[in-house]
């Protein structure tokens, strides 16, 4: 029989806690008709605080491989959100900078995440919050090896 202790839990209630996060902020920016993704948002605000990062930087930050990262990137360049600039060493890799149209769409979205982050971790202490963070930082490090 499956003993419900902490340990056999963690990893399912961490990737539910992740995914009712995920949906909810999905559903948040379908009713107030954002035309982007809560993962798009993150993309455009990545670029907006990393001027000029390539497709490479923004997989590793977001973890994320080639072949996504760049279909996320194609779907922000043809709403004009980003655009991609040349290197200037004439190498394959294209920087990403995010446009003035993609700038007022992260400033107005970033309050309502904000509000957002305020329903779901409501009722947590700021202590709670970082002992949490602090927990999930020591997962990281003993992963790394």
């Amino acid at each position: 029989m499956y003993e419900k202790t902490p340990e056999n839990i963690f990893g399912h209630t961490l990737v539910e806690t992740g995914r009712q996060i995920k949906l909810f902020n999905l559903n948040l920016f379908s009713k107030k008709g954002f035309d982007i993704t809560p993962e798009q948002f993150i993309i455009l605000s990545i670029l907006d605080d990393n001027s000029n990062l390539h497709q490479m930087q923004l997989c590793e930050i977001l973890y994320k491989d080639r072949s996504n990262m760049a279909r996320l990137i194609g779907v922000l360049e043809r709403k004009g959100l980003v655009k991609k600039l040349p290197s200037v060493d004439k190498r394959l890799v294209n920087k990403i900078q995010i446009t003035e149209k993609g700038k007022a769409l992260k400033n107005k979205i970033l309050p309502v995440i904000k509000e957002s982050r305020k329903v779901f971790l409501n009722g947590i202490t700021e202590e709670e919050l970082n002992y949490c963070i602090n927990v999930f930082s020591k997962i990281q490090n003993n992963l790394k090896g």
